[in-house]
Parts: structure tokens; sequence; C-alpha cells
């Protein structure tokens, strides 16, 4: 059994960067290891399933796998100091951005780094690096070829097109413009101390748009959002204080909210529609396939198809947990960033999953 938790990830996984960085900040000791494509495709899949990345292997022999999980469980085990605000609308706030970074930004980052050649090239080199360090690097690129292509395949599914690039882009000028003219008021997104999420956010902008060449200059315009990311990536959290007192959230996150409430949770909708249909047609069915077709989303006004993946939905079970745990006390707030009816802004969950053996099965 290890001495201490291993965890394995490579610097291209935004999830991987998003529990490193929760690490370092808490100050947990870790064994950081980068799996080599025989690792992924053995020992982890066999642990969990899938050849996937974070995983955690734990002193006791345990592995845990999805970034959401392995935060909960070492936040149990390291409560102090909490990522969670006792607030409930930041709470709130808090657990919309992480369901934006985990489950809209993917679309972002595939689409910055398949799309430019420039990253692209990066991407492949990393991925040689990671995934088969001891060859030639020439043979290793040509081996590593099919990940990197199943990888850039994603983007259709995830809606991500010539007619949607645009919006995908917009996205991502609203939440670099939102969160650093925050970030020059707050060493945080909620103020001196950072919450769940900062590190989700963090993880896709640092370990896709900044870290790839191509994508850097995005960038250059916002140094406290720059100074920000080389906090979380370094570890080094000097002087933390506390959320923002009453409950309050930056007015200055408004746009990166409004992409929330106006593209992602209508698009959630959408799926917790779907997988309410399949429940009501199989009645004691134990659960729901990984995907359901396709359906049309909308993203800053451009239209697309997009894949609805079943998953999705438990991630959104964390944030309506948390506008249920609110007890109306968010409404207000939620309609200031633009919801005309709060209670309906995240859906209701009516056949809720639960992760069990690392799969999604209803509860």
């Amino acid at each position: 059994m290890p001495s201490r938790p291993q965890h394995f990830g490579w610097l291209v996984s935004p999830y991987s960067a998003k529990t490193r960085s929760y690490f370092a900040y808490k100050g947990i000791e870790f064994d950081d290891r980068v799996p080599g494509l025989l690792r992924l495709g053995w020992t982890i899949r066999r642990a969990v399933g899938r050849a996937i990345m974070p995983t955690v292997r734990l002193t006791d022999g345990t592995w845990l796998q999805d970034s959401s999980l392995i935060l909960d469980h070492f936040e149990a085990c390291s409560p102090k100091p909490s990522i969670t605000p006792s607030g409930a609308v930041q709470r709130l706030a808090s657990a919309l951005i992480d369901l934006f970074a985990d489950e809209w930004l993917p679309m972002a980052a595939l689409h910055y780094r398949w799309s430019i050649p420039t990253n692209k090239r990066f991407a492949l080199g990393e991925f040689a690096n990671s995934a088969l360090p001891y060859l030639p690097r020439p043979l290793a690129l040509r081996l590593i070829r099919p990940t990197a292509a199943k990888m850039q395949s994603y983007l259709p599914l995830l809606g991500v097109t010539q007619e949607t690039a645009p919006g995908v882009e917009e996205t991502v000028r609203q939440t670099l413009r939102a969160a650093d003219e925050t970030l020059c008021q707050h060493r945080y997104l909620l103020g001196d101390r950072p919450c769940t999420a900062d590190f989700s956010l963090f993880g896709p902008l640092w370990a896709h748009l900044y870290r790839d060449p191509g994508t850097t200059a995005l960038f250059d315009d916002y140094p406290a959002l720059v100074r920000w990311m080389q906090r979380l990536q370094s570890g080094s959290h000097p002087d933390i204080g506390a959320f923002l007192p009453d409950d309050r959230v930056p007015a200055s996150l408004m746009p990166l909210f409004d992409c929330i409430l106006r593209d992602q949770l209508p698009w959630i909708r959408t799926l917790v529609r779907a997988i309410d249909t399949y429940c009501e047609g199989h009645a004691g069915a134990a659960r729901v396939p990984r995907s359901l077709g396709t359906a049309g989303f909308q993203i800053r006004g451009h239209r697309g198809e997009r894949k609805l993946v079943t998953f999705v939905q438990w991630k959104a079970q964390r944030a309506r947990q948390a506008y249920d745990d609110s007890a109306g006390a968010a409404d207000s707030w939620l309609t200031q960033v633009g919801s005309d009816t709060p209670q309906q802004a995240i859906p209701t969950i009516a056949h809720p999953l639960k992760l069990v053996n690392f799969k999604a099965v209803l509860a």
C-alpha cells in the first residue's frame, strides 16, 4: 500500500489541475504520478473501469475517481480551512461555477486545443511525453495520434462546430473579463479565501487555455487572472482571509452567471427531461444509458446539436441541492443575475443519479 495518497494525472488534464491545485492549497502530502499508457490502460482501467484522469489511490488501497468526489473526500478528512462558504448564496454561486467549469467549458478547452495548429502540436507532444516517455519522440508521437484523434472527435459530440464556435469564444471572453475584474478586487472569486469554484475554474483555464501556447495571449489583458492562476498552480496562498461578508457575490461575476443561466441551465433542463422520459418508459430501470441521443442547444445566440450525456445530471444535482439548501435565500440573488423564475432556474431532479463503483446509476 502507498504510504501517502497517489494522484494520477497529466499536466494537460484540466480535472487533474483542479485536484492538484486543491491538494497544494490544503497542504495535503501526496505523490503526484504521471501515468503512462500502460498504467492508464491496465492498472487504472482495472481499478475504476476506465482509462481516465485524475484518479487517486488512498493509503488503504481504495481508489477515487472524479474530481468532485476527490475534493469531497479530502474535505471530509481535512475540513479546515474549508472551501465551502457558510452563506447559502455563496454556496450556490460556487456550485454553479463548478458545474460550468466542469461541464460547459470543455467545449472551449477542446475547441481551442484542437482547432489551433500550434496548440494541437503542443498537445500531441505533451501526450507523447506523458503516455510514452521512454520511447523515441518520433515513435511516441506516431503511437499517440489515435488517442489525440479520439479527443478531437469529441468536438462535434460537445456541439462545437463552425456555427457554434463564435458562441464558444464569446463565452471564454466573458469568463476571462468577469474573472479578472473580480480578481482585481479580491484574491479569489468569492473573497480572500478560495472556494470550490476557484479550483474548478482554474482547471480548464490553466491546463488548456493558458498552458497551450496558441492561446496564452488570451490572458495578456488580464494580469489579475494570471496572478490568481499562478497562486493556485504553485500552491502559494499567503494571507488567507475570509469569504465576502453578508453572503455577497461580486457583481463583476454577472457576465459569467449570464452564460450559466441563459445557455448552460436551459441545456441541462433538456437533459433532465430526456432522462425523465427514459425513466417513464423504462419503469424499474436501475440505470440510464450513458447518452440519450442529441438535442439542440444555444451558446451566446449560436445554435447547434449536442450529445445528451446523462452523467452531467449528477453534477447538476449538486447545484440543485445547494439551491434547495438555501430555502429561498438565494431567490433574490438569482433574480439579480437574470432568472425570471428562481425556483425553476436550476432543474428539479425527479430521477436522481448516484455513483456506484464509479458508474452513475439511478438512486
